[in-house]
């Protein structure tokens, strides 16, 4: 799958309009992932062919509106947490007329994981942090499910360290010969939000938007102890408690 992501990736320039004409009229939404981010997610699941995508994290529909007319054969299923949130007023109604699309409400963490299918993808936008890392782990875990992605992932996060070490073949959206061409995608509400700027260079790469992840199944990879491996690095990452002197 390594071959075919990086052969995905390299052939991107070329795949630009067809992306944009699938996303045409669709207005980009605060909260939502970016253009070029969601580019790069397209670009990697088309060499799998998903039936259904599994989406944790809907916030105000603007990457579930793009699944939607990205996969058009393929289901959306997506799980937000908060049904009561202002912002889930909204998904629903920028979604009511995507016949593909079904939303739910409650734990992402627990539902789609006995949701899951042979051939699914999944998208985790929510929990974040290590949290999120864990539940794509958990994900992969299952032996069902051959790309997940993680959003929020960019250079300088405990994700991004994370994988560098423990899961080299992760593809990001960030990659500079990817984002050369996929940064005119964004739009100038998109590129003037604070956290969707370039990076301060680290360790000798400089990263562009939030950071998308592509994470892609490898059955040789024990990812029960991978979700051990991070429980761990966020134990390291907790405050010490304060001692209070008798």
């Amino acid at each position: 799958m390594t071959d075919s992501l990086a052969r995905a990736i390299a052939d991107a320039e070329s795949r630009l309009a067809a992306f944009h004409r699938l996303i045409a009229g669709i207005s980009y939404q605060r909260k939502g992932i970016l253009n070029s981010e969601m580019f790069f997610l397209w670009l990697c699941a088309e060499t799998v062919q998903p039936k259904r995508v599994l989406e944790s994290g809907r916030a105000q529909g603007q990457s579930t509106l793009i699944l939607a007319r990205c996969f058009p054969h393929a289901e959306i299923v997506s799980v937000e947490h908060d049904r009561n949130s202002p912002d889930a007023a909204i998904a629903a109604e920028r979604l009511k007329n995507e016949a593909n699309v079904k939303l739910l409400f409650g734990d992402a963490t627990h539902m789609l994981r006995d949701l899951a299918r042979p051939g699914d993808i999944a998208l985790i936008d929510g929990p974040k942090g290590l949290r999120g890392l864990r539940f794509a782990l958990s994900l992969l875990g299952t032996g069902k499910i051959p790309q997940v992605f993680v959003h929020d992932a960019g250079p300088g996060t405990a994700e991004r360290r994370f994988f560098d070490r423990w899961l080299p073949s992760v593809r990001y959206s960030d990659e500079p010969d990817l984002v050369r061409n996929s940064h005119v995608l964004d739009d100038e509400g998109a590129a003037s939000m604070p956290s969707a700027r370039r990076f301060a260079t680290c360790a000798g790469r400089s990263g562009y938007g939030y950071g998308l992840a592509c994470l892609p199944y490898a059955p040789d990879i024990r990812y029960g102890w991978l979700r051990w491996r991070a429980a761990l690095a966020g134990l390291s990452q907790r405050p010490s408690p304060e001692v209070t002197a008798p």
